[in-house]
């Protein structure tokens, strides 16, 4: 029989054992659950992406040539001072009318006149131009170029050049000032250099005679703190020079050269070609006491022709009689970029074939075919027409005539047309009892 003290120890020990889980049970209703531990989210796996296929390169239109510069171009740059509304006291002044007539004659002739930078655009190769073509330059910076020129420049919409030097801006009376230079920049205006103090004469010949060393010191000075003067005032490079009096030697040239001028011109009357030294570009100074203003009747003559007259316009006679008639037509727009360019000389008799010339803006000389029994000058275009204006030269001597004729036109060119889809045929809409077959 099992003693009484191991039965009451056993006893004691169940009681403890279900003394402490009715404990533990009783106390479950004041624990709150442990929330279980939130779910990491998977990072998602990075799976790098199909690469893109490269876009198409655009279509190159196999007609269309790169690019061609028309080296055989030729520019004439008028140069002019102050304006006046009256008679000119000296040659540097014209008449306001005078030069508004001037302006109508290079409209009429149908010159274009182009920006200075298009112009240094195309010696550095980078832009082709028309040919021909004119360039404005305007001088000392005059007041006069703000109040009377500008007006006239605005109506025909041709820019232009001021060449002006330092000592003369604002410096009252008669000269620009700076709101003004302004004004003109905003209408047209591009800014070039004409030097620090304008010498020439004896004021020049008294820096030459410094010496060597005093001279170019001068020179340098003349060249380079007129640029960087400029440059500050207007915000924009001055890449251009006129100098003063047309004066230059090679000291000029090499200093103009180290600082940065891309043209440096002179007072010499001819035209600008491709080869022209860049600094030594010729200009049509336009003196106001010349009745004949032969300078600029000079500059915008054909060539082909001996002391600059200007050459017979055989497009319309005195009586508005044309004498030769063009394919195509003055101022007509075609579609084909390739088109015949004819000219109708069958009213003309005793051509020499051997004077006879074409050149097309853009392209140079071509050589063009005369056909003396039809009366015909031709050529077709190898290459297709980028602009959509096309200018043409014709030139050919008579041998009843003293001097050589010429044939000067334009015609447009509709770009767009040569990329648009021929139009669908046209369907016949069936009559009544016929059946669609």
């Amino acid at each position: 029989m099992p003693s009484f003290s191991g039965n009451f120890s056993a006893c004691v020990r169940r009681l403890a054992v279900l003394g402490g889980v009715s404990l533990l049970l009783g106390s479950c209703d004041r624990l709150k659950p442990v929330p279980p531990p939130p779910k990491v989210q998977a990072l998602p796996e990075i799976v790098a992406e199909p690469a893109q296929p490269a876009a198409p390169e655009a279509e190159i239109d196999p007609a269309v040539p790169e690019l061609t510069i028309n080296k055989s171009a030729q520019v004439s740059v008028l140069g002019y001072h102050e304006f006046v509304t009256g008679n000119p006291r000296q040659d540097m002044q014209l008449n306001i009318d005078r030069f508004r007539e001037q302006m109508q004659a290079l409209k009429d002739a149908r010159l274009t006149v182009i920006r200075m930078s298009d112009f240094l655009a195309w010696r550095r190769g980078e832009k082709d131009i028309p040919d021909p073509s004119v360039v404005i330059t305007m001088d000392d910076g005059w007041k006069s170029v703000h109040q009377l020129a500008l007006p006239v420049l605005k109506e025909y919409g041709y820019p232009f050049t001021i060449f002006l030097y330092k000592n003369y801006v604002n410096g009252g009376g008669r000269a620009l000032t700076t709101p003004e230079i302004q004004e003109l920049m905003a209408n047209g205006a591009e800014v070039g250099s004409h030097s620090v103090s304008h010498k020439v004469g004896p004021t020049l010949r008294r820096e030459r005679n410094k010496g060597p060393a005093g001279f170019e010191a001068f020179v340098r000075t003349e060249m380079q703190v007129s640029k960087q003067f400029l440059e500050d005032l207007t915000g924009t490079p001055v890449r251009t020079y006129a100098y003063p009096g047309g004066i230059n030697t090679e000291l000029e040239r090499g200093v103009g050269l180290e600082a940065g001028y891309e043209a440096l011109f002179t007072v010499n009357p001819a035209r600008v070609t491709w080869d022209t030294p860049a600094t030594a570009l010729p200009r049509y100074i336009i003196y106001g006491k010349d009745p004949k203003d032969a300078n600029f009747r000079r500059a915008i003559s054909s060539r082909g022709t001996s002391e600059g007259d200007i050459v017979k316009a055989l497009l319309g006679g005195p009586e508005g009689e044309a004498l030769v008639a063009t394919t195509p037509k003055s101022d007509a727009t075609v579609a084909d970029r390739l088109p015949l360019i004819e000219v109708d000389v069958s009213k003309l008799q005793n051509i020499d074939p051997a004077s006879v010339k074409m050149k097309i803006a853009g392209f140079g000389p071509v050589p063009a075919e005369f056909d003396p029994a039809a009366g015909r000058i031709r050529y077709r275009l190898k290459e297709a027409l980028r602009s959509n204006d096309c200018q043409v030269f014709v030139t050919f001597k008579r041998a009843t005539e003293p001097k050589p004729d010429a044939v000067n036109w334009r015609f447009g060119v509709d770009l767009v047309a040569h990329y648009l889809p021929e139009p669908p045929p046209v369907l016949e809409t069936p009559r009544a009892g016929e059946l669609m077959t």
